[in-house]
């Protein structure tokens, strides 16, 4: 029985799966029409192809050509979930959805890591649906902030990997304002995020629907900007402590050796700060 469950976990994962259409537009950035790269997880590192990798932070945002896809004017993406993403009031702050794609911190001060604005925040019509039929629009925008972060404790500009990796199905607290972030260094910014990995989430429930299976993200034929698109994930309340997405012994282990900490590890299933007991029951939720 465990056996067969740990395969279906293998199958299953919060990260969008499947490619329905893709129009790239016109006037998008040159290079980036792969539109495979939307599907899996958000970047943590990033322009390994192009020969100067880093860690993705808030000031240093994912862009290899592998990695984004963009959409000009009139283009459209539509990305389709095997398993519905569902409305849980029970998700963290209620969010169900997370859209991750490139935008960016102005540093104020480089390379100390002084957030003075935003850039990358180039737009994208969100809409969502269950059937492909029935769509609705979503008063929010596919390419913006909360930028993307790899590990929470890596500095703005790092090039080797963190020790504590962001969890990219733990979205920010929607009543912290990104715009809270201007003025504030790099180690204030990454408090913000609580041990998200950033992106734009959605609460099915704020628009009335139960669950989605679809998302359409496209850019209208008069705009400006052309966004680029990152990966869309299913928030869920995942037992996954070790980020491989399977739930197994290896997460009882993990939410074991980071008993009573805090700080946004991925051993706090339940997003409430601390790794206690609620997490250890997360897990065995998730596994059986």
């Amino acid at each position: 029985m465990l056996c067969s469950w740990i395969l279906m976990a293998a199958l299953i994962n919060p990260w969008a799966d499947q490619v329905v259409s893709f129009n790239p537009g016109s006037g998008g950035s040159p290079g980036y029409d792969d539109p495979l790269t939307c599907l899996g997880p958000p970047e943590r590192f990033s322009g390994e192809a192009g020969g100067m990798p880093g860690v993705v932070t808030p000031f240093a945002p994912a862009w290899g050509l592998d990695e984004l896809v963009s959409l000009g004017q009139g283009g459209s993406i539509v990305l389709a979930f095997d398993t519905p993403v569902t409305d849980d009031p029970l998700n963290p702050f209620g969010i169900d959805l997370i859209i991750f794609g490139n935008t960016g911190l102005l540093d104020g001060s480089y390379p100390e890591g002084l957030c003075s604005g935003f850039f990358g925040a180039d737009g994208g019509q969100v809409e969502v649906s269950p059937d492909r039929v029935n769509w609705t629009l979503l008063n929010i925008e596919a390419d913006a902030p909360w930028p993307t972060i790899g590990w929470i404790d890596s500095g703005p500009y790092d090039t080797a990997p963190g020790t504590h990796p962001a969890d990219p199905v733990r979205p920010v607290d929607p009543a912290v304002k990104a715009s809270s972030m201007i003025g504030q260094p790099h180690e204030a910014i990454i408090d913000l995020y609580g041990g998200s990995a950033g992106g734009t989430g959605v609460d099915l429930g704020a628009v009335g629907l139960d669950a989605i299976s679809f998302v359409r993200i496209s850019v209208d034929d008069a705009a400006f900007l052309a966004p680029e698109l990152d990966a869309l994930v299913d928030v869920g309340r995942w037992g996954d402590a070790t980020g491989d997405h399977l739930v197994d012994v290896n997460d009882l282990l993990t939410v074991v050796s980071a008993w009573g900490q805090t700080g946004g590890l991925l051993a706090d299933r339940t997003f409430d700060g601390v790794v206690d007991v609620a997490d250890l029951l997360t897990v065995l939720d998730c596994w059986n």
